[in-house]
């Protein structure tokens, strides 16, 4: 998504549908078992579901979100599909609700790093996966990242002198108004809105339930949430610390 609009990955993966098998069988309008097993109907399933799922933690218009889902839903039922021009009418309304959000998405996609994304990306599909413990590792661990480019791109010299062993924990206590007193650490404490104290406090907190072995569980409630809170860390403008070239 950050090197290619989704619009025109999707329009690509649908481009003359009406020749699919699926659609082509003689006297039968659409054949559901020939639409369930068609690698071209999955591939686009796939990439649908994928996009709901990603728009859904990015904060996208959560109208939009839900439609985008209830129409991948419908696509992924042939037995809901009587020809062709129902399955082009749901792609189109599908179309029209990423045209919606598109341009909102990829704005705040910019404020998130290639790394970052990769991190955020495999903590989407442990979760997809049912990988809750490696789910919240990943995303905090993306966190971590954004935390260390904050410092370093404010005061590189001083990051490579102090801050390059710190784990998480560490460099959140380097923002406590009581900790990291000296004047030289002034101005990195000013880098973090105060709204996100208490957030990252919770974050590192359900980093520690995979990352060492405490006997708490981490379910898909706790996964789920560290995601919504990793990604209102990372998106937003006041977090990111990256130029638009960047």
């Amino acid at each position: 998504m950050k090197t290619e609009r989704f619009s025109a990955l999707f329009q690509d993966l649908t481009r003359a549908s009406k020749a699919w098998c699926p659609f082509t069988h003689p006297d039968t309008g659409l054949n559901s078992d020939c639409y369930a097993a068609n690698p071209r109907v999955q591939s686009m399933l796939e990439w649908a579901r994928k996009y709901v799922q990603c728009a859904k933690f990015i904060d996208n218009n959560r109208y939009a979100v839900d439609k985008m889902s209830e129409i991948s839903t419908q696509l992924a039922s042939p037995e809901r599909l009587e020809n062709h021009r129902e399955f082009l009418r749901l792609v189109k309304d599908f179309q029209s609700s990423v045209a919606f959000i598109e341009s909102d998405l990829s704005e705040k996609l910019d404020r998130i790093s290639c790394e970052e994304c990769a991190r955020l990306d495999e903590a989407i599909v442990s979760f997809s996966n049912y990988c809750f413990m490696a789910s919240v590792a990943m995303a905090v661990s993306a966190v971590e990242n954004r935390l260390i480019e904050i410092i370093r791109k404010k005061h590189d010299r001083l990051y490579r002198k102090e801050f390059t062993r710190f784990t998480l924990g560490q460099l959140i206590q380097v923002f406590d108004e009581n900790q990291y007193k000296a004047k030289k650490y002034a101005s990195i404490k000013k880098l973090l809105p105060v709204k996100h104290k208490p957030l990252l406090l919770l974050l590192n907190q359900y980093r520690i339930f995979p990352i060492h072995p405490k006997g708490e569980a981490v379910n898909a409630q706790i996964a789920e949430s560290n995601l919504h809170l990793s990604f209102t860390f990372m998106i937003d403008k006041a977090t990111s610390p990256y130029t638009t070239a960047e």
